[in-house]
């Protein structure tokens, strides 16, 4: 079975085979759905880990 990760910027679910594009960032590998995907993140990777991050703090 493939395992599948969470585009940050767009919470598509993608496979290493299948991203469009791969960022590495704070030791962690993110992979992303689309090149416009990747950009985004790129330029602003604290937008969206924060927004993930959101997430898990809510009680």
């Amino acid at each position: 079975m493939t395992q599948t990760f969470k585009d940050p910027v767009c919470d598509m679910d993608v496979t290493p085979e299948s991203a469009a594009g791969k960022s590495e960032y704070n030791g962690q590998t993110y992979y992303f759905c689309s090149l416009g995907c990747k950009k985004a993140f790129d330029k602003e990777p604290e937008k969206y880990l924060g927004k993930a991050n959101e997430h898990v703090h809510h009680h």
